[in-house]
Order: C-alpha cells, then sequence, then structure tokens
C-alpha cells in the first residue's frame, strides 16, 4: 500500500494524539513494573542455580525476550517505529520542556557517546551478567530513566536517545532497509507553506467536545523530537515515525507508505562515527553468534585468552580484553581482507616510455589522488553488510523467543519468578514449557532467513558500487565488498550448520 494514511481508520488512529500518550503510558507502566518486580529479587534461599528468576521473573523476561528481541522484528518492516511509543525517550521529551533546553554541542552530537554505551553495556553483561538476574535488570531500567530525566533538564528535545541509547542507533541502522518510509507527498507544497506548522512547534488552540460541553485550550503543539524538517528528509535513519509532523500539516501532504527494500542503503552512507558504531555492533553480533559453536568462539577469544594468561589477569581482565577485541579488532579483521582488495585495486600503472625517470618524467607521471581514509572505506565496506547483520540478530531474536515465549503465561501469573521456579525445578508440578517451533523446523527456517540476508547484502552491495563510481572501480569495489560479506555471512551459516544441523 503506497499511503497507509490514506486509509480512514488508520488516518484516525495514527493521528490522533491520544493513541500515542495511551502507548507510551502503557509502555512507562510495564517499564515500572518490571522495575518493581524486579527489584532486589537476585536469587532464591536454598536454591542452588545462581540464576534460576532468568526467565520467570517480570523484569528479566519481558526485557531481555521481548524487548530487546521483539523490537528487531518491528524494525525490519516499520524501521525506528518503536521510539515512537517509547518511555523512557518520551519521559526525557517531556522533562526537557522544563529544563535548559541548550542544543547538543558538536562534539557529542555524532554516534561516539552511544557507542561507548554500547560498549559500557556488554562489560556490563560479562562482568556482572546483568541479562541474567532481575535484580540487574531492574537497577539498569531504573538509571535509564534517571538518566533520561538528568539529560532532559540540560539538554533540549530528545538528547538521552542520541547520546546513551544504543537500541535507538541499532533500529536506525536498520530502517535503512526497512520497507516503510515517511515523506513529503508534493515538495512544492511545503516550499508555498508559509506557517510551517509541521516544524513550527509553536502554540495552538485546541478543542474538546463532550455534548453540550465544549472545552478550549492554548496548548503547545508538538513538533519533531528529533528536530527532522520533513522536506529535507534523505533516508529514515533518524525518523522516529513519532507522526507529529502529519498530525500538525494542514495541507494533509505527509504519506506513510511502502517503497522498495534497501532504498536508503545508499543516499547519504555512514558517517564516520556511524560507521564506528555499526562495526562495534557487527563484532559484539559475530562474538554472540558464534556461542553455540564451540571451535569457532574458541577461534574468535583466542587471542583475549592468550593476553590475559601472559598479562596474569584473571577474569576481570580478561573480560575487559575480550570486550575490547570484540568490539574493535574483530569487525575491523573481519573487514581487513576487503579493504586490502580496496586498497591494491587503486594502484594506477602508467607506462613511462623508454626514457630513464627524470624529474621532469616524475612530476608528470606523478598525479596524486587522495582516496577515501581508513574510516571513510571501512564505512563503505560495512554498508551493505547491514542486512546480513540484521538478518543475525533476526535469528537471534527469534531463536530467544520461540524458546522463552511459552513462560509468558507463567510470568504473568506470578511476577516475581519464585513460585513458577519451584513449581517447574523442585517440585515438578508443571513440565518446562516447551519451543513454539519445532526443532526440525526451525533449523530451516533460520539457514533460509541467513541465506535470504546473504543474498540482499550482495544486492546492496551492488547498489552501493552504483554511487561509489568515480572514487572506485566498480568491480574492485564488488570484490571488496562481496569478500567482506562472504567471510562474515560464513562465519553465521558455519554457526547454525555446526549447531542446528550437526548434532
Amino acid at each position: 500500500m503506497r499511503d497507509l494514511l490514506a486509509v480512514r481508520w488508520l488516518r484516525r488512529l495514527l493521528l490522533s494524539p491520544w493513541f500515542w500518550r495511551v502507548m507510551r503510558l502503557a509502555a512507562l507502566g510495564v517499564l515500572l513494573a518490571m522495575i518493581a518486580w524486579g527489584w532486589h529479587r537476585h536469587g532464591i534461599p536454598g536454591v542452588s542455580v545462581k540464576d534460576p528468576l532468568m526467565y520467570t521473573n517480570l523484569a528479566t523476561h519481558l526485557f531481555w525476550v521481548w524487548w530487546m528481541m521483539g523490537v528487531v522484528f518491528v524494525a525490519l518492516l516499520l524501521g525506528r517505529s518503536w521510539c515512537a511509543v517509547c518511555p523512557v525517550g518520551w519521559l526525557n521529551e517531556l522533562i526537557s520542556r522544563l529544563g535548559l533546553q541548550r542544543p547538543l554541542p558538536r562534539w557529542l552530537d555524532n554516534f561516539v557517546p552511544v557507542t561507548l554505551t554500547l560498549v559500557a553495556l556488554q562489560l556490563a553483561v560479562y562482568f556482572f551478567a546483568i541479562h541474567r538476574y532481575p535484580d540487574y535488570t531492574a537497577i539498569l531500567m531504573a538509571l535509564m530513566l534517571l538518566l533520561a530525566v538528568l539529560v532532559g533538564l540540560v539538554f533540549r528535545k530528545r538528547a538521552f536517545c542520541s547520546l546513551l541509547c544504543p537500541a535507538g542507533a541499532v533500529l536506525g541502522l536498520y530502517a535503512r532497509v526497512a520497507p516503510f518510509q515517511l515523506r513529503v507527498k508534493d515538495a512544492a507544497v511545503c516550499a508555498g507553506c508559509a506557517g510551517k506548522e509541521c516544524v513550527s512547534g509553536g502554540r495552538a488552540w485546541s478543542r474538546i467536545a463532550l455534548g453540550r460541553a465544549i472545552l478550549y485550550w492554548h496548548g503547545h503543539r508538538r513538533d519533531c523530537p528529533v528536530e527532522l524538517v520533513p522536506t529535507e528528509l534523505r533516508h529514515s535513519a533518524e525518523c522516529q515515525l513519532c507522526l507529529h509532523c502529519a498530525q500538525n500539516c494542514p495541507n494533509d501532504n505527509l504519506l506513510l507508505g511502502r517503497r522498495s527494500w534497501l532504498a536508503d542503503l545508499v543516499p547519504g552512507g555512514l558517517s564516520a562515527s556511524e560507521s564506528f558504531f555499526f562495526l562495534v555492533l557487527m563484532g559484539m553480533m559475530t562474538a554472540n553468534f558464534s556461542k553455540v559453536y564451540v571451535d569457532l568462539r574458541e577461534a574468535i577469544f583466542w587471542m583475549p585468552q592468550q593476553a590475559a594468561a601472559l598479562l596474569g589477569w584473571q577474569a576481570g581482565g580478561y573480560f575487559l580484553l575480550a570486550t575490547l577485541w570484540v568490539t574493535l579488532v574483530l569487525p575491523v579483521l573481519l573487514l581487513l581482507p576487503g579493504l586490502l582488495v580496496l586498497k591494491l585495486g587503486g594502484i594506477r600503472i602508467a607506462d613511462g616510455g623508454p626514457e630513464p625517470p627524470s624529474p621532469a618524467n616524475v612530476q608528470r607521471l606523478s598525479v596524486p589522488v587522495q582516496g577515501p581514509g581508513f574510516w571513510a572505506s571501512l564505512g563503505m565496506l560495512a554498508l551493505p553488510c547491514i542486512p546480513l547483520v540484521l538478518t543475525a540478530h533476526l535469528v537471534l531474536a527469534l531463536v530467544k523467543v520461540n524458546a522463552k515465549a511459552a513462560f509468558l503465561p507463567y510470568v504473568l501469573r506470578d511476577p516475581t519468578g519464585v513460585q513458577s521456579y519451584l513449581a517447574m525445578n523442585v517440585m515438578q508440578l508443571v513440565p518446562q514449557p516447551g519451543l513454539l517451533i519445532p526443532l526440525d523446523i526451525l533449523k530451516w527456517l533460520i539457514l533460509l532467513l541467513l541465506l535470504s540476508g546473504f543474498g540482499v547484502s550482495l544486492l546492496a552491495a551492488k547498489r552501493v558500487a552504483g554511487r561509489l563510481e568515480g572514487v572506485f572501480s566498480i568491480r574492485v569495489y564488488l570484490g571488496a565488498a562481496g569478500l567482506g560479506v562472504g567471510l562474515v555471512g560464513s562465519l553465521y551459516v558455519a554457526t547454525v550448520i555446526r549447531w542446528l544441523f550437526i548434532r
């Protein structure tokens, strides 16, 4: 469908401010409930298992199974639409109206802070296993709310999302692949609009009528929380699909509709800091994906293990080295062969004739060409890998939801998770929840997903190559990008085959 807003009932629903308020309030209520039920819930007295409440407690189950994994399925189709209902970003936006409303300084307005946040979360997983314990998960969620308030008191709009929310940055990358977008229908209509209500954020009168009772009040028109201008949108990486601009537009000149897959993968490319973030994400995804393939996992972590042993560091030192290795070194190594092909393909050999080199000949033959730098070249090679990493993320999400979704009825009946765990594992009054999809079907579905992602990434490389004509030879870039995609994809496919097909 070209425009979802053309469907009358869907338009009324999506453009109603109360629909979004109810959704955000509900999400905030669930978040507070997770914090409450996870607080001071670390284990079960008398039970020797270290993490008995990992999937039976409300906090760990909803946050790590449904929230962190569920949004990946949403991102596949609707990009950053989850950000429109995220309670943390909403709270940050509300608080910012009361704060200093200062703009982000230039040195913070990039992907470096959110990349460091992602690395810090990986360290927390290694050091404290925060994903296994309800109390640690509750502390993480409470810290998110606290930081959202503090950032909102200083900076304007949703600065928390840009600075400290890795989920938003990940969804922004995946939004480049998603088949839906928000765009203007006719740029000429916007050019002739004097009020610019979609982005002005001025004050406006509102009217509520209930029977004969009519209420007017002078309110504030909600503008874009990330300060985008609809006519200047070239990709959907930052658009949160909050639809504030569509609600404010007096000319009905915005559409929410279908487009081709990979439509935003080429325009603009990735900035240097966004390339840095994606490389860190790809390294973490590859390391987490390989956990079930023991030989591959040991090969990946061999270097930090040897370095920790050489330095005499214990578990804490190893975790630090492993995090730095996975987030900084591993992704560069995965793309290094392609980078070498890219650089070697740029070598130019010219025939100087029979005369020996002379200053005049050297000056005539030397035509220095300033090519892209190291990070720019890595970013160009990483761009086609986005669909493949998204597919790997989908596989991890599918496996997690398939294995743990059946715990949800027990979690809702017993949010603490204590009684459910005891009934299943100690008294054995109820059976352990099973898989939603049988393993014999799931393995073929996963393999099909990965192969599809591999094919889409190769197609993406072809599209990116067309944009880079004049920067690199198309043939050289396709070879380099294909090498990078092939290396990363082969690790994922080998893991799935070893894990699910050779048992």
